[in-house]
């Protein structure tokens, strides 16, 4: 392929994502099954004129996100993962990054020229600070990184012995998958889940992991020897990760131990660059390296003792008080 085809054909890459992201806002997939539907049955189904979900349709089986038998539209192995009941479902991380993501993207050349967030610029408030405000979207934000960390947690106890900890608590820890997985595994190990009010209230938790609700930006409960902080601080710059590690400083015993999870970008061979631009256009942040997850603790006067690979991604940098 020319460098000229290559690049006519890149322009329109997004129109892929955003056909597979409207058929998962009309639950399109979810409304399918295996012996599939017509297009008329699925109109019918979905409340839309027929001749507007073919286009959809046949756009979903051109990129191969459904099968067509016999006039027939089904689900295949890759679309079965964006329905709702599925149990490694993908559905809320596919609709996370449209709408508002894409809104603060269109501006990133302000967010490069500034260093400031787009989504910032655009909403006049932080992204967290948005999401707080809408129950929906917050609990759809929260369902999309529980997608991501139960792949990304799912051997944390085979890296980490918290056999050794009495208690360990997961701070700002979203809908508890890290701390979820560890109580499975370790149930004698007493288990907190701590993240703000309005996200406690919409989380299932199991394993008997105890919830407690408050702000680590103010201040976090005394009640575990043990602390993690899975991909929270990487949301904020240094200013605000001060403040987060400062307040963890002063809640952990003596002795404690802080385990931050990152994508540390001098540990893996990833290139997070696109990632990081994700970072700065949303949160005015980046993807930082090891060493200055390990500078940024110093300064609240964490100890670092060493930093163990948890998966292709991820590095946890383990500390102690």
């Amino acid at each position: 392929m020319s460098h000229r085809a290559f690049l006519k054909s890149f322009f329109t890459e997004h129109w892929k994502y955003m056909t597979v992201n409207a058929a998962c806002k009309l639950n399109l997939f979810d409304g399918l099954d295996e012996i599939g539907k017509t297009k008329y049955q699925i109109a019918n189904l979905l409340s839309v004129p027929e001749k507007n979900i073919e286009l959809l349709l046949n756009g979903l089986v051109s990129i191969n996100f459904l099968d067509e038998v016999e006039r027939h539209f089904k689900l295949n192995e890759r679309s079965i993962l964006l329905t709702e009941k599925h149990p490694d479902s993908l559905k809320y991380a596919c609709l996370n990054w449209s709408g508002d993501h894409l809104e603060a993207w269109k501006n990133l050349d302000v967010s490069i020229k500034t260093g400031k967030s787009a989504f910032e610029n655009n909403y006049r408030m932080g992204y967290f600070d948005y999401l707080n405000q809408d129950e929906e979207k917050l609990d759809h934000y929260h369902k999309a990184m529980f997608a991501y960390a139960k792949d990304d947690y799912c051997n944390i106890t085979d890296v980490i012995n918290f056999n050794i900890h009495k208690s360990v608590m997961d701070v700002g820890g979203g809908y508890g998958a890290a701390i979820s997985n560890i109580k499975k595994v370790l149930p004698d190990v007493e288990c907190f889940l701590f993240d703000l009010d309005e996200v406690i209230t919409k989380c299932h938790l199991d394993n008997n992991v105890k919830p407690i609700k408050g702000d680590f930006f103010i201040e976090i409960p005394q009640l575990a020897e043990a602390m993690m902080l899975s991909r929270v601080l990487h949301d904020w710059n240094d200013e605000k990760v001060n403040q987060i590690l400062n307040n963890a400083y002063q809640t952990l015993p003596e002795n404690g131990s802080l385990y931050i999870i990152e994508n540390c970008s001098d540990k893996i061979d990833v290139d997070l660059s696109l990632l990081s631009l994700n970072m700065l256009c949303m949160c005015e942040s980046y993807e930082r390296s090891s060493y200055e997850y390990i500078a940024l603790a110093n300064q609240s006067k964490f100890r670092f003792i060493e930093a163990k690979k948890l998966n292709e991604l991820q590095t946890i940098l383990i500390f102690k008080k």
